[in-house]
């Protein structure tokens, strides 16, 4: 199946975390992904630090600081989440409920603050979490879609922070 990711983010948060991707190690930002069926469950995480290192979308990421509250802080993280259906070949945003849980290495529960992102008629999922330098965190989000008759979870092991 051929499937199109032309439509994944809202303006943004597309903006600053392809900005991200091409500018950054991957220890810098970091994207995950599980299909289930015709669903597939996205998330990207990058410290905050670095949005503004991009220089490309200083703008945006200055106006994302802004609206959305995130600190620029070298101990804030962000959490991106999409959900994407798969029809005709094509894969289209659509709202769901998500849940995070997120888990250092000792056990100890890393609050994700989550809140829904709505632009250009699309949905994403952003939050914020605090991390260690070097921290190595286990998330797990479950989605459930929209209209779907099953969750879609994506599980992934995370390290960001600086040297």
């Amino acid at each position: 199946m051929n499937l199109s990711l032309s439509c994944v983010i809202p303006a943004a948060a597309t903006a600053v975390l392809w900005g991200l991707s091409v500018a950054a190690t991957p220890s810098q930002a970091q994207s995950h992904v599980e299909a289930s069926g015709n669903y597939v469950l996205r998330a990207s995480t990058a410290s905050a630090a670095r949005l503004s290192d991009v220089s490309d979308v200083s703008d945006v990421s200055d106006a994302m600081h802004e609206e959305h509250g995130i600190r620029t802080a070298s101990y804030t993280a962000v959490l991106n989440v999409t959900v994407l259906h798969a029809s005709g070949g094509v894969l289209r945003n659509m709202p769901a409920r998500v849940q995070v849980s997120a888990r250092n290495m000792l056990g100890a529960e890393a609050g994700v603050d989550m809140r829904e992102v709505a632009a250009d008629n699309m949905v994403s999922y952003l939050g914020t979490y605090r991390l260690l330098p070097r921290e190595v965190l286990d998330f797990q989000i479950t989605a459930y879609p929209e209209g779907a008759h099953q969750a879609i979870t994506l599980q992934f092991r995370d390290r960001l922070g600086w040297r």
